[in-house]
């Protein structure tokens, strides 16, 4: 068994990072969030929105076991490995395993339609995403409660992805939540993974950086007094209640 290097600095900063925004954005969207939470609640899904595009890139892009190319695997080694797991014996795995492989794809789809439909919808306090002027009116309201039981959602499968990791990790006998901060796995015989250019995560940040400069300046706040009510992002204007 020998200390080999898995998972590059960006996916392991991706895979914090998108923890930290998920809960964020999450549980400062209960009530009626205004101000300094609704602000909270817009850098946690703009943060979302970000690393889904990088994650996305750097799935084809990035480094050697953070590429969909290296983890998605055909339907006879997914049930080969629900097999194994079944048998309490899954082996260990350089990259993400056939089960888990398709996880990560599910909670990055699954991720996408909620912050598809977050920069759509329009919150009950009046405040809006960049891209809720595109909605019909009648369609604005449907589409923010897909916003929030999606919400609920990821939420279910990353605690499945949670204890398939932990149950993987007690069958082995290997700390892959360790593995995901040092980036460092202990294997029989292997090589170190080779990493992508940093001047490709550079560039993509550099990208991502505008982007985020898009989605501020299009993004509708909700009004400060608590007593205003939005009519409608079509109207844009507010009444007294």
């Amino acid at each position: 068994m020998r200390s080999v290097k898995v998972w590059d600095l960006p996916t392991r900063i991706f895979h914090w990072v998108l923890v930290a925004s998920i809960l964020l954005a999450y549980f400062t969207s209960s009530g009626r969030p205004r101000g300094f939470l609704f602000g909270l609640h817009l850098i946690g899904g703009y943060s979302v929105v970000l690393l889904l595009v990088f994650r996305l890139v750097w799935g084809v892009l990035g480094g050697e076991h953070a590429r969909f190319a290296s983890f998605l695997r055909g339907w006879t080694a997914v049930q080969e490995h629900a097999r194994r797991l079944a048998a309490l014996t899954p082996g260990r795995k350089l990259g993400h395993n056939a089960i888990g492989g398709w996880m990560i794809v599910l909670m990055l789809g699954t991720l996408l339609a909620i912050v598809t439909t977050g920069l759509l919808a329009q919150g009950v306090t009046g405040g809006a995403g960049p891209l809720s002027r595109v909605l019909p009116v009648g369609l604005v309201e449907p589409v923010g409660a897909v916003h929030q039981w999606l919400g609920t959602a990821i939420l279910v499968l990353a605690a499945l992805h949670v204890a398939g990791v932990l149950a993987e990790s007690f069958l082995n006998r290997e700390n892959l939540v360790r593995a995901m901060i040092t980036g460092q796995k202990y294997v029989e015989a292997a090589r170190d993974a080779y990493a992508a250019p940093r001047t490709r995560a550079v560039l993509l940040l550099l990208l991502l950086a505008f982007l985020s400069g898009i989605m501020v300046g299009l993004t509708r706040l909700p009004p400060p007094v608590p007593d205003a009510a939005w009519v409608g992002p079509h109207r844009g204007s507010y009444e007294a209640r």
